[in-house]
């Protein structure tokens, strides 16, 4: 069911965009309240203006032309106490009327690899609940910490 889907660079003021801005917003607004929707779309913009640097705005469309997901690759994702240098695989949102199709999977190792073609051998994420995901596909857990009093797994995937 997977070969259905393509992985595109985020087309910049979109629908796709809007969509995409609008689920990792509501995703993530209680674990980073200070986000908003704006700070998406401008991440999505930024990347499509030089697609050989970061960030790097992906988005996963399905056979009927429809956004099925979205990842992002940023310099700073903004952990209050990060430790880790970077870059941060961020904002990975797959609708959950297609979860298990192994779409977050090819957003996610889409994003490491964009991110290794620019140079950087480890790449991080922090993940509120699905560590034990990540771990299926050679992320490993660096440490847990807190961020806007939310519980998380920062992670690391290393060259």
């Amino acid at each position: 069911m997977t070969s259905d889907i393509v992985i595109i660079d985020m087309p910049a003021n979109s629908e796709f965009a809007h969509t995409g801005a609008q689920w990792a917003f509501d995703d993530w607004k209680e674990t980073d309240p200070n986000d908003d929707i704006q700070w998406y779309l401008n991440v999505y913009s930024e990347s499509a203006i030089d697609p050989s640097s970061l960030p790097i705005s992906l988005a996963a469309i399905g056979g009927n032309d429809e956004l099925v997901g979205v990842a992002c690759v940023v310099r700073d994702d903004e952990l209050p106490d990060v430790r880790e240098p970077g870059p941060w695989v961020a904002a990975v949102f797959v609708n959950p009327e297609f979860r298990g199709m192994e779409i977050g999977k090819q957003l996610v190792t889409e994003a490491v690899r964009r991110a290794r073609e620019l140079g950087h051998s480890d790449v991080y994420l922090y993940t509120r609940d699905v560590a034990h995901w990540y771990e299926t596909f050679g992320w490993e857990r660096v440490r847990e910490t807190h961020i806007h009093h939310n519980a998380i797994t920062v992670m690391v995937n290393r060259a």
